[in-house]
């Protein structure tokens, strides 16, 4: 979801278009990272620098919740803040972490600012799950999901074992990994990504360990990205995946040994 997300994010920026994102994923943690990666693209915030003390940067974070809600009070400020002029850059960027935990008339007092964020200005609420928001919220939002798919996330592990594949064993491989992910479109995307991330991460790898093989390890990692710009231009998912196995290294010449 991360490279889907920033890349949409990208986009909106380029574009100039101002609007509000959903995020929804369980970890409280992963929340905060995402937000923070969000924030640094939209604005030249230096890296020694923590993000949530960037002038253009204002949000509601966990620390700043008192009990267990976020209190309308604490919108009513956001708000505020969002109707401010940027104070360095050309943007601003807004965040609420945790939104389930507005109250109902919180989430109802955002709604106009989520339909018509102010000029330059990017609205980021984070979730556990969309379950917990308005739907009103949501249908204001451009909503991005995570979701449990620790029985198809594809780990560096996993890659090893798939490079000593026969391809026959490889084809089945891809066969079962897309029925998993079939119930949802936007899940599968996800997944593939995952895949074809972690993938390219330990081909990058044998760079650096595989002396005199770089060349071919280079056109693995080539094949694997335009592998990623194919389905992403809504190719058959499924014959570009098998195209991409057929052409990874046999057992025998797996870079790893």
């Amino acid at each position: 979801m991360k490279t889907i997300l920033k890349k949409e994010f990208q986009q909106m920026i380029d574009g100039r278009r101002t609007s509000a994102l959903l995020i929804c994923i369980r970890s409280e943690s992963e929340q905060l990272l995402i937000a923070e990666s969000l924030a640094r693209i939209a604005l030249p915030i230096p890296k020694e620098r923590s993000y949530k003390v960037y002038p253009d940067v204002f949000g509601i974070w966990p620390e700043n919740i008192e009990g267990k809600n976020i209190k309308i009070d604490q919108i009513h400020e956001f708000i505020r803040k969002t109707q401010l002029k940027p104070f360095v850059a050309l943007s601003k960027v807004g965040i609420i972490i945790s939104a389930e935990k507005m109250t109902k008339e919180a989430q109802s007092a955002l709604l106009k600012t989520l339909e018509e964020p102010p000029p330059n200005t990017y609205l980021i609420l984070t979730c556990s799950s969309k379950s917990k928001i308005l739907d009103t919220i949501v249908s204001r939002s451009k909503v991005f999901e995570s979701f449990d798919y620790s029985d198809q996330v594809i780990d560096l592990d996993t890659i090893k074992k798939i490079i000593n594949y026969n391809i026959v064993d490889r084809f089945i491989f891809i066969e079962e990994f897309l029925k998993k992910t079939s119930q949802d479109k936007q899940e599968q995307i996800i997944a593939i990504d995952s895949f074809l991330e972690n993938l390219l991460t330990y081909f990058r790898k044998q760079l650096t360990r595989r002396r005199g093989k770089e060349t071919k390890v280079l056109e693995i990692v080539n094949l694997i990205d335009k592998t990623r710009i194919a389905i992403e231009k809504n190719v058959n998912k499924r014959l570009a995946l098998e195209n991409l196995v057929l052409n990874l290294p046999l057992r025998g010449i797996d870079y790893d040994r």
